[in-house]
């Protein structure tokens, strides 16, 4: 597994949008999801944990779809 690196306008846009500007939520599930050993882990805790915390994050499909596709490339 190599390390995770989010650029500066997906993290304030995934910050802003997932997270309603909530920094240090944002550092925490970021920090959470380093410790798993695989993608489909990642995707059950955001379904479970996280996005009920969230209203399940509706209408920030695309905003969801981008998060996931950078997470992903951490397990690649």
């Amino acid at each position: 597994m190599k390390g995770l690196h989010i650029d500066l306008n997906d993290r304030l846009a995934f910050t802003k949008h997932l997270f309603l500007d909530n920094k240090l939520e944002y550092q925490r599930v970021i920090s959470q999801i380093t410790t798993f050993s695989n993608i489909e882990e990642v995707e059950s805790f955001i379904q479970k944990m996280i996005k009920p915390e969230y209203d399940e994050w509706k209408g920030k499909e695309d905003y969801e779809k981008r998060f996931l596709e950078v997470l992903s490339k951490l397990f690649e």
